[in-house]
């Protein structure tokens, strides 16, 4: 389990140290750093295979040139990586910036780097981009006997059609329905109620054609209704699907990189989602995700307090912007769910809107007297 990561000269960072934990959250303003997080990991997956050598374009990120990730106001030519682990591995990534050639020029020896979960099969990492209600979609036998979902969630189908009978491979994970074992299709399916009640998935193969797709039934009067596409039900199905199929598939010790999971989610089902990632994080599988979304945050705050995760277990990061420069707070939550501090923008906007709401109650109240 990865938990530190050290950034320098890479995007906005000239130099900063980010503690990671079995469920980090990433939170803040636009363009304020967070992407850049995710990317420094992504761009050291994506590298590794050719002898860490950093590779900015890829399958999982398409970073441009040099000259796009290398920090602006920059003291040195040196871009950095380093990466601390539970096992204390420290890894470390040195890249020379040649400003004449805007190029990067590596020096890395990386030992050992596939026993992290960053650089091996146990590993998911679903994009805020991933696909949306689609009618169809692709199969891929390699990707799928790599555990690979896609980053857009385009084999997460594929994944369930093959493993869905299986059991969970986190036999720590908590089981929402017990009723319905421990395989990852019944699981996966008592999650997804909780978003759209009642709700029953159907994933099926065309190989032929080489292409897969899944049925939504609903309750009806006389069990349940057929099964409908994935364009005639709401978005919220299509896009949860992948990151819970992302969070139930791997074993302990794996790592899941998601990026905006509450995309048409409804609140409950975004506070429901931080649970599930408390869930799979104290079964001993990573989770940083960035998002937006009080309602997740409030989802963990809750799994605190009930005692599902540890406050040790959670990292929070803030990133807001400070004149031209880059400011990361880290607020903490305490066993009881609270949050330390609340730096100025931390998911304070329904507060700020009812106190905004409550004063013009109150001026009228007053007017009128």
């Amino acid at each position: 389990m990865l938990t530190a990561i050290q950034i320098k000269n890479f995007k906005c960072f000239q130099s900063e140290d980010f503690t990671l934990a079995p469920l980090t959250l990433l939170s803040g303003l636009n363009s304020t750093g967070k992407s850049s997080v995710l990317q420094s990991l992504l761009l050291l997956r994506q590298s590794y295979k050719d002898g860490g050598n950093i590779r900015l374009n890829g399958d999982l990120i398409e970073l441009g040139q040099a000259l796009d990730v290398f920090a602006v106001d920059a003291k040195d030519d040196y871009m950095e990586f380093q990466l601390c682990s539970a096992e204390g591995k420290r890894l470390i990534w040195t890249n020379h910036f040649d400003v004449s050639k805007e190029h990067l020029t590596s020096t890395n020896q990386l030992p050992g780097i596939q026993q992290l979960a960053l650089f091996n099969d146990n590993f998911h990492y679903i994009s805020a981009d991933r696909w949306g209600p689609r009618v169809s979609v692709p199969l891929s036998d390699f990707d799928v006997d790599h555990n690979n979902l896609g980053k857009y969630g385009e084999y997460a189908i594929h994944y369930l059609i093959e493993h869905g009978g299986q059991h969970l491979k986190n036999a720590g994970i908590g089981l929402l329905n017990e009723a319905a074992g421990v395989t990852l299709l019944p699981q996966i399916q008592a999650w997804l109620n909780d978003i759209s009640p009642g709700v029953k998935i159907d994933p099926k193969e065309f190989k032929t054609v080489n292409a897969g797709t899944i049925g939504f039934s609903f309750p009806s009067e006389v069990g349940f209704s057929r099964p409908f596409r994935p364009t005639h039900v709401g978005f919220g199905l299509s896009y949860t699907l992948p990151v819970i199929v992302a969070l139930l598939s791997l074993p302990k010790g794996g790592l899941v990189i998601l990026e905006n999971p509450e995309a048409h989610l409804h609140p409950r089902g975004q506070s429901l989602m931080g649970k599930l990632m408390a869930h799979v994080a104290a079964a001993g599988t990573q989770v940083i995700v960035e998002t937006h979304s009080d309602h997740l945050l409030n989802g963990i705050r809750i799994a605190v307090r009930e005692g599902l995760l540890t406050p040790e277990q959670t990292a929070l990061h803030y990133f807001a912007r400070k004149g031209g420069a880059i400011e990361v707070s880290t607020p903490k939550i305490d066993a009881d769910g609270k949050i330390d501090q609340w730096p100025d923008g931390f998911f304070d906007e329904s507060i700020r809107n009812l106190a905004a709401l409550t004063a013009r109650r109150r001026e009228r109240h007053i007017g009128s007297v």
